[in-house]
């Protein structure tokens, strides 16, 4: 029997995303075991991410346990994962995408100048758009944490109405959410970060097997859209802390629809273009959004 070391965060939303892709490996003959990390991305919770230096926040340890040996596949929420990827992994797959959309949820009793709780600055600046009266406040946890300071409606001492979370992470954990409201954000609103509700399964280059057999599991038009999201994530610099929202979607006629925001130093400046031809709709969307 083959042995595959699978590596993820330790979250409960990082295990059962990955835990479709490890019982797909099992059906095919892997013994499979598990590598759980605390990331620094976890660890730090004194403030929010874009106030730390460098990135990688939720990918280095497992990406340091791929090069020490100790792990043979990585998963990742690919809203995570740096555009620099280190050399000696490969992507073995990126599976169908869940919702990629934001969901705003809050008390029932939220008022119209109510304080949400976010640590993105994309989310932010966004919404300070959207809803003029808000106050934003940042917020650190896990998903089933962060619920449970809107359901307490305190935040270090202070009210909490509301928080924004993704819609992929509420629906892959399957959470109650009786007892509080949910806005889901379209498109339109609120562009979601680059590659939010899809996964990538990356393999050690020396590990044929395991890339061989994941592309089963290889979702081509996923690819497609978030590979393009990440085009312009790249376009501006990169980063997942990046004040950005890009989202290609597919349609009806083959063509893709892809809408960005981005709101550096507080300017918001949105774009879309539709078509075929992937390189024009990345140079046309750039130049929506001010960048050429």
């Amino acid at each position: 029997m083959k042995h595959v070391t699978v590596a993820t965060r330790g979250s409960a939303l990082a295990v059962g995303q990955a835990e479709p892709l490890v019982r797909f490996l099992e059906s095919k003959g892997y013994e499979v075991s598990w590598r759980k990390f605390s990331t620094s991305g976890d660890q730090w919770l004194q403030g929010p991410l874009d106030k730390q230096v460098g990135g990688g926040f939720f990918t280095k340890e497992l990406e340091d346990a791929m090069a020490a040996g100790a792990a043979d596949l990585l998963i990742h929420s690919l809203k995570d994962v740096s555009l620099e990827r280190p050399a000696g992994i490969v992507s073995a797959c990126i599976p169908k995408r869940e919702d990629p959309s934001d969901w705003l949820v809050m008390r029932p009793d939220a008022p119209e100048d109510l304080t949400i709780g976010t640590s993105a600055v994309r989310r932010e600046r966004v919404l300070s758009q959207l809803f003029p009266k808000a106050r934003f406040t940042w917020i650190r946890g896990n998903v089933q944490t962060r619920l449970q300071r809107v359901r307490d409606g305190v935040l270090r001492e202070a009210p909490l109405h509301a928080t924004l979370l993704a819609a992929a992470g509420l629906k892959r954990l399957g959470l109650d959410l009786a007892g509080l409201t949910v806005r889901p954000l379209t498109p339109e609103e609120l562009p979601s970060a680059p590659g939010q509700g899809a996964l990538l399964a990356e393999a050690r280059a020396d590990r044929p097997d395991l890339i061989e057999a994941l592309a089963e599991l290889h979702d081509t038009m996923t690819a497609r859209c978030v590979t393009l999201e990440r085009r312009v994530l790249a376009g501006i610099g990169g980063g997942c802390q990046q004040p950005l929202g890009a989202l290609a979607t597919p349609q009806a006629d083959g063509s893709l629809l892809l809408r960005a925001a981005y709101a550096p130093d507080g300017e918001l400046r949105r774009a879309e273009a539709r078509g075929t031809d992937d390189a024009l709709l990345l140079k046309t969307v750039l130049q929506g959004i001010g960048l050429s």
